[in-house]
């Protein structure tokens, strides 16, 4: 089987986003970052997505935002060839009122999802994660407060899981080192990068260079994985990990 994980930048091109998928062919998809409303697209990425494919699909907000009297929102999606049996989502950080505002990305509700897939011989569960954004992705006691939630998810998984997304952390942060506690890192070697393909600036810190690993693949240790690599494309700011299990 195939799994694809990606955080899509929620200014990318979705028809580009749409391109790459049909490219690859995953079975399984997990991304991050689409919207709803938004001013750069004004659709629901995530049903646009699912329609296209022809795949069946589990999304759920993670922040709603009002700018220039728009509300637009964004979050993350499983899409799947397969049947999803159910489906459940858990806020790690509880989205902010959309009417106040936000002053630091940091701040921004995120979303942990999760879907029970039907494959051919067995239920496989996935869960995806779009974790918060802290200064350089340095450490925070709120990060680790939301890193601790999380945890206590992952705590019960012990066979035929796969998790995956983009958790805003390095190698080494209190949160990678947490999950690979209960998971096995199960994406390319953590030395390899994910982003940045884009500029990015924000209060201060700059990059532009493909400098840092912030996308995982975690699973249970009865996964077996046959292949992981990053692919490599022009679109989004992140690269995509695909595995082959």
């Amino acid at each position: 089987m195939r799994l694809l994980q990606w955080n899509i930048w929620y200014e990318e091109d979705i028809k580009n986003i749409l391109k790459v998928l049909k490219d690859i062919q995953a079975d399984i998809i997990c991304l991050q970052e689409l919207t709803v409303n938004h001013k750069r697209h004004e659709v629901n990425t995530a049903q646009y997505l699912a329609d296209e494919l022809g795949f069946n699909f589990f999304f759920k907000e993670s922040q709603t935002d009002i700018t220039e009297g728009r509300t637009s929102s964004f979050g993350n999606s499983i899409f799947t060839r397969y049947p999803i049996l159910k489906s459940n989502f858990e806020y790690i950080q509880e989205p902010r009122q959309p009417e106040i505002g936000l002053s630091d990305y940091s701040q921004e509700g995120r979303v942990y999802i999760e879907s029970a897939i039907q494959i051919p011989d067995r239920i496989l569960g996935i869960g995806t994660v779009h974790m918060s954004y802290t200064d350089k992705f340095l450490p925070t006691p709120e990060k680790e407060a939301e890193t601790n939630v999380l945890i206590d998810i992952l705590k019960e998984k012990k066979h035929t899981f796969l998790l995956t997304g983009d958790l805003n952390s390095l190698p080494g942060s209190y949160t990678i080192q947490e999950i690979m506690r209960y998971l096995k890192n199960v994406g390319p070697a953590l030395e390899e990068k994910t982003w940045t393909t884009k500029p990015f600036s924000y209060k201060g810190f700059d990059a532009n260079t493909l400098d840092w690993r912030l996308d995982y693949c975690f699973a249970t240790p009865d996964i077996i994985i046959k292949s992981a690599q990053i692919v490599d494309t022009t679109y989004s700011d992140h690269l995509p990990i695909l595995l082959e299990f």
